[in-house]
């Protein structure tokens, strides 16, 4: 009787501690769509993309945003063949966040 006493009381609390973990926010996606030199982070026409990523990154970090990936897809429709600093490149940046950021990202004009 007392083993299954033991038992139960070891299985409640491996239950319990478990199940108080904090788990892993569930991530979501938003897009930016990237600007001749009007975007929020320090940009230069030069930069690789890991250093662009590398600027974006901290600036959302700096925003207190969970960054879990960046990447760089092209949109043609998106291209505005102008040189103005607020015309469109066609590059879309995607950045994967926690979804517990969705506020701050929408605040910070990204979209999904």
């Amino acid at each position: 009787m007392a083993i299954k006493n033991q038992l139960i009381i070891i299985i409640l609390t491996l239950f319990a501690a478990l199940s108080s973990c904090k788990k892993d926010d569930e991530a979501t996606i938003f897009y930016w769509d990237e600007t001749g030199c009007a975007d929020p982070w320090k940009q230069n026409s030069e930069d690789t993309e890991e250093e662009r990523k590398v600027e974006i990154k901290s600036y959302l970090e700096n925003q207190n945003v969970n960054v879990k990936n960046i990447e760089f897809e092209f949109n043609q429709n998106k291209q505005q063949l102008c040189y103005a600093c607020n015309c469109t490149t066609g590059r879309v940046i995607v950045v994967k966040v926690a979804r517990s950021d969705e506020r701050i990202m929408k605040k910070l004009n990204f979209y999904q």
